[in-house]
Formats: C-alpha cells, structure tokens, sequence
C-alpha cells in the first residue's frame, strides 16, 4: 500500500479516510490544513500545511469541497495526484478521466463520459454517456446527469438536482440542490427550482 497525503481537514477529509483506506491502496499518514484545528482525525495526524513537503511522486488527495479553493491547491502543489475510485462505484471502461478525481460509493460514471481534473462526484450521483465534466466540478450526493450534458469547470451541481439530456451548462455555476434543469445555464449563473431559474450571478 502507498503512503498518501491528505490536504484539507474539514468535512470532506473523513469521507476520504475511510475510503483511503478500504481502498486496499492507499494508507493515509498525514493530514495537512492551512488552519488545522486538531492533532489527528480518525487517528491520522494534522500538520499545518507550511511544515508539510511535497514532490513529484508524492500521492495526495484533495479533501476541499470548495471547488474554487481545490483549483487553487491543486494548481499550487507540485505532487502526484491519483484518481480515487470507491469500491462500490461504477465506471464504464470507455469513461475519460482526468487526475485527482474522487469517486464515492455508489456513483456510476457512463459510457464515453469524461472527466476533468480534481472532479469530485458524490454518493450515489450518475454520471449518464457522453456527459463531459469540467475540471474541479462537484457533483453531489443523489445527482443524476443525464446523456450529452457539458458541465464547465467549477460548476456545483447541488444535491438530488437533475439536468436533462443534452443541455450545456457554464463555468463556476451553482445548480441549487433539487433543481431540474431543462435549459443552457450561463457562466456563474445560480439557478433553483423545478424548473431551474436564474436568481442570480456570482462570479468566482
């Protein structure tokens, strides 16, 4: 098993954890934060960040569920980012998938689909064919993607929404959690409801 470095120590970092470590792989021996607030979680110990030191061939998984802060990590380091791919997750043979992706429990990446850089799809979201993701999107928990659709980088798609076939939706837009897409979503657009409408723009 490798010896992997996690970055980031909030929410998200247990879920990786657990994963690293069920993953048969992986063997998390250290946790870094840019604020850590404890010593050790789950019985990995915390560092600040700044005492940490990476390399080239050093693997280390993102736990930053901000996906405008992972960008700005994973851009920064130096280091060797593996794709995380549960257990329980489903992903088809012909799937494109970029580095530092994390795929939990129960997700379903599609045929043909691809995937950017430090993508991050949730518990039980499904990911359908020739769906294209942008770099540091999140897909969250109980999301379905339907065939065709192109999500842009930084883009959260929030909890249980559901985007119809073939629609395009920009860069860095926040798609509200149970929304139903039926329509293009522009560039930092954030959109609610069934059927989604714009409430307004937020640029990162």
């Amino acid at each position: 098993m490798k010896d992997v470095i996690i970055y980031g120590a909030g929410g998200h970092c247990y879920a990786l954890v657990d994963l690293l470590r069920s993953s048969q792989e992986f063997k998390p021996v250290l946790i870094v934060d840019d604020e850590p607030k404890d010593n050790q979680i789950m019985s990995v110990p915390v560092i600040d960040a700044s005492e940490a030191k990476f390399d080239r061939d050093q693997p280390v998984f993102l736990a930053i569920g901000d996906n405008f802060d992972r960008k700005k990590i994973g851009d920064k380091l130096d280091a060797n980012f593996p794709n995380l791919i549960s257990r329980s997750a489903t992903v088809y043979p012909s799937a494109k998938l970029g580095k530092g992706i994390q795929v939990l429990p129960g997700a379903v990446i599609d045929a043909a689909a691809s995937l950017g850089d430090f993508v991050i799809v949730n518990n039980n979201a499904t990911i359908s064919h020739n769906a294209l993701i942008g770099d540091c999107a999140h897909v969250a928990i109980n999301v379905a993607i339907a065939g065709g659709v192109s999500i842009g980088e930084g883009t959260l798609v929030g909890s249980g929404s559901v985007i119809l076939p073939n629609i395009n939706i920009g860069k860095w837009a926040t798609i509200g959690a149970g929304a139903v897409v039926t329509r293009d979503v522009p560039d930092y657009a954030v959109v609610y409801g069934n059927p989604a409408q714009i409430v307004r723009f937020e640029r990162k």
